[in-house]
């Protein structure tokens, strides 16, 4: 496959997003990466230091793509599907998410972008919580907002495990189908 040098790094990435969908960001490697490619791996590092860098690259397009999907749900006037989406792109892309929210090992102050997209991702919320509750304080806010931050992000949990479950539960089956509603009678209240 011929490749232009201008878009060799879209390409690894691509590449790279593609295997971790599939299987998990562990299955990431940049030798295999730049063989799929067809390029050396001397020509994956002129992109890219180190799996770090590639690492934050990955976790900015899933942040990109979360926010695309979620700018078609209106924080102020609709907050429950504006958490749906955010459920189902956990449950859609779920290795891309566990890499997107699993930042210990990733130093976010060396990628400014990647730290902004993921302080609007928690911004997102704080704002749909201003809109529900206009007279609450500040600190109100910030505690209904990491309650939100912590349910959507554990009820994702509960539901990707739910999925490898034989005899999955009728409640779960119905939350799962009905996030917008369940989302409105429990956390975005």
């Amino acid at each position: 496959m011929a490749y232009h040098k201008e878009n060799l790094k879209e390409r690894l990435v691509e590449i790279a997003w593609e295997i971790c969908v599939e299987g998990s960001w562990q299955a990431v490697d940049m030798r295999s990466v730049a063989k799929k490619a067809e390029v050396s791996t001397t020509a994956f590092y002129r992109h890219f230091k180190n799996k770090g860098d590639l690492k934050a690259e990955l976790m900015l397009k899933g942040f990109q793509l979360m926010s695309d999907v979620q700018k078609n749900a209106n924080v102020g006037d609709n907050f429950s599907k504006f958490g749906a989406h955010t459920i189902k792109f956990g449950l859609e892309y779920p290795h891309i998410y566990d890499l997107m929210f699993e930042t210990k090992d990733i130093d976010m102050s060396l990628y400014p972008d990647l730290e902004a997209i993921l302080n609007s991702s928690f911004n997102g919320i704080i704002t749909g919580v201003r809109a529900f509750v206009p007279t609450a304080t500040e600190k109100e806010i910030m505690i209904k907002a990491v309650n939100i931050w912590a349910s959507v992000h554990g009820l994702i949990g509960i539901l990707r495990r739910s999925r490898l479950q034989t005899g999955k539960t009728k409640e779960l089956e119905w939350i799962e189908n009905n996030l917008e509603e369940y989302l409105k009678m429990t956390t975005f209240r």
